[in-house]
């Protein structure tokens, strides 16, 4: 641009194309031409290639297919994270809907580049660069510490630098070497300039394409997968040496080359690295293995957590529980013991053996346990199990059946309406409480019923009083015969609470931050997964949802696309376990794909036990720690209820 005095002393500026048009001749002599009839779609970020990748491609003869964040006039610049695949979404999706042969997309200010490939395929940066690292005639290739390990698959000598372009230039120079690249997609041609160079990667890749007369799906599944964690925590500066000191006591075979890499074998390794730029400690991880990449990646950044904050982040959020949330949660495996060892000792009439089929009729809370049971024994019960959350009963109950009548504390109206049918119908009655009204009738009218002595629930909350009311169904209905009776029953509580001390889930709900859990699940886990729903609801305060395979392969799937802003607003959490049916099991690595596909984060809440009970009470426990430490992490107290406490509140106002 050209500045210019007035008579006014106002300067006026004129607009000069002559840097584009020498750039866009540049990037045409590198082209070899002509290429084949391809059909890209181009993502510029609103940014700086979009005054220069249409121009590009038309004098290239490239058809294109724009998104909608291609507008250099548009106000607001696209800032994205080219290392994460949940930035491209969109263009992937456009690329499968157009059948086009790839996507591009740039960072704002157009250094950088992503592909996708022609099957919707997210290409991390170092794996494009590999691609083109194979045809470069040079020998000697400089990448950064934290790019993965498929650059050392192609046979060439591999510098190592620290993180950023400017050392990876350097070492370019020192060695000769005429490419480097950075894992986000910058790639640094020494012909060109030293600097990353997001048209100049682009015309490189076309012409890998023309040469290799192959798609660039093909090209990427030829390579070494390698899967990489990354995430970081807030840290301040003078932290960093107390985690180094850390990670070198704890491992040995180190590289410190730029923070510090661990070298763990089999093509694993984790980098722990603090940035020169913000109070950030990250940790990277690979691993062939996506779950194993998750894995490590997490343990590792719990041992930075516990050098930060020098105490459990736990301990130090349990100021934020102002109703032992947190202590009925370790108190669960009491509850079932207390349970295993009351039950056995009630008086059950042989008449609630002789039924036809079981109505659990329970609200909020106390309706939880009877969902579970409806999952859990759907395949074992010999007669029908419904949960009724409603005034009334369903219209078949009659004196054929069994009505369980739970409510924690005994005075849920719906709960004592239902009470009042059941009796009016002649149905077989179980009652469940800790007292109140329904205590009370149950007593007057010589009831069957447990009354629970809540010693165990300290905070006296309905939806922590799981191990109650589930084990007491289960040993209702065994004690009825309506199942198999369960040896292993009185194995629980230890169980359980052994399972405590390997539990980790506050990663998790880190991860869960800022996102609405989605939950997939089958079979026997589909009630403990509705009631892990629930104690998000409650007491993270937080949305949730919970669909079930295979019924959600035939809907959710299709709904995954839209709104655009997905990815960064779910999370998908998938609850597998070898016990359920085979052909179940075959569907949850296919789904799986299938959300990555989308660019969703996929996460795995991990379930145990030698059987089906054991399973659903491990994810009951799992579940409310999953919970409890999300509260933690949004910095709210678990316990109090507000909004159901004044709807329960105007509700009074109204009778």
């Amino acid at each position: 641009m050209n500045w210019k005095s007035s008579s006014s002393s106002t300067p006026i500026i004129k607009y000069e194309n002559t840097a584009k048009d020498l750039y866009l001749e540049m990037l045409k002599n590198q082209a070899v031409t002509p290429y084949p009839k391809w059909t890209v779609v181009v993502d510029t970020a609103n940014g700086t290639q979009s005054e220069i990748i249409f121009d590009l491609l038309e004098d290239l003869k490239i058809k294109y297919i724009k998104t909608g964040d291609c507008d250099i006039q548009s106000p607001v610049f696209i800032p994205r994270d080219t290392e994460v695949s949940s930035s491209f979404a969109e263009i992937s999706r456009q690329v499968l809907l157009s059948k086009a042969d790839l996507g591009i997309a740039f960072d704002v200010d157009g250094d950088r580049i992503i592909f996708i490939d022609d099957q919707g395929r997210y290409l991390p940066g170092d794996y494009s660069c590999t691609l083109i690292a194979q045809q470069e005639d040079s020998q000697a290739i400089v990448t950064p510490i934290s790019t993965s390990s498929v650059i050392d698959s192609i046979g060439k000598t591999v510098y190592r630098t620290p993180v950023g372009s400017t050392h990876v230039a350097a070492k370019m120079k020192e060695v000769g070497a005429q490419f480097g690249f950075e894992p986000n997609g910058g790639g640094i041609f020494a012909d060109i300039a030293y600097g990353r160079d997001g048209g100049a990667t682009l015309i490189k890749m076309l012409n890998l394409l023309k040469a290799s007369k192959k798609k660039l799906s093909d090209l990427y599944s030829a390579l070494p997968q390698f899967h990489l964690y990354r995430e970081k925590i807030d840290c301040p500066f003078d932290n960093y040496d107390r985690i180094y000191s850390a990670v070198r006591e704890k491992y040995s075979d180190i590289n410190d080359l730029d923070g510090i890499k661990v070298n763990l074998g089999h093509d694993e390794w984790i980098l722990f690295r603090g940035s020169g730029n913000a109070p950030e400690f990250r940790v990277f991880v690979q691993s062939p293995d996506p779950n194993r990449a998750q894995r490590l990646g997490q343990e590792g950044l719990a041992f930075v957590k516990s050098q930060v904050y020098r105490v459990s982040p736990l301990r130090a959020a349990s100021k934020l529980d102002s109703l032992g949330i947190f202590e009925s949660i370790q108190a669960l495996p009491d509850q079932c013991a207390q349970v295993i060892s009351e039950v056995s000792q009630q008086s059950i009439p042989a008449s609630c053996s002789l039924v036809s089929n079981i109505v659990i009729s329970g609200m909020g809370g106390s309706a939880l346990g009877g969902r579970v049971i409806a999952s859990l024994e759907r395949q074992t019960l010999k007669i029908p199990i419904v949960v009724s959350t409603e005034y009334h009963l369903p219209n078949f109950a009659n004196e054929k059946t069994l009505v369980v009548i739970s409510s924690y504390s005994g005075e849920t109206e719906e709960t004592l309406s239902a009470l009042a049918e059941a009796r009016s119908r002649g149905c077989q009655i179980f009652v469940l409480t800790t007292g109140g009204k329904l205590a009370e009738t149950a007593k007057q009218f010589t009831l069957p019923h447990y009354i629970i002595n809540p010693k165990n629930n300290p905070s006296g909350q309905p939806r922590m009083s799981l191990g109650y009311e589930i084990t007491a169904m289960i040993a209702l209905l065994s004690r009825c015969q309506l199942i198999q009776p369960i040896k292993e029953l009185p194995r629980l509580p230890d169980f359980l609470r052994s399972r405590q001390s390997t539990m980790n889930h506050e990663l998790l709900a880190k991860n869960l931050v800022n996102h609405i859990p989605v939950f997939l699940v089958s079979e026997h886990l589909k009630g403990a997964a509705h009631a892990l729903k629930n104690q998000l609801n409650e007491n993270a305060k937080t949305f949730a949802v919970v669909f079930d395979l295979p019924e959600a392969n035939h809907h959710l799937m299709e709904g995954l696309a839209h709104p655009k802003s997905n990815p960064d607003n779910l999370a998908c959490v998938f609850i597998d376990s070898p016990h359920y049916h085979p052909e179940t099991k075959k569907r949850y690595p296919i789904t799986r794909e299938i959300v990555r596909k989308n660019h969703l984060p996929v996460f795995d809440l991990s379930v145990s036990g030698p059987n089906t009970i054991f399973e659903v009470m491990d994810l009951i426990q799992s579940g409310a720690y999953l919970a409890y430490y999300l509260s933690q992490e949004y910095g709210i107290d678990p316990g109090p209820i507000p909004w159901v406490d004044w709807m329960k509140d105007e509700l009074r106002k109204m009778v």
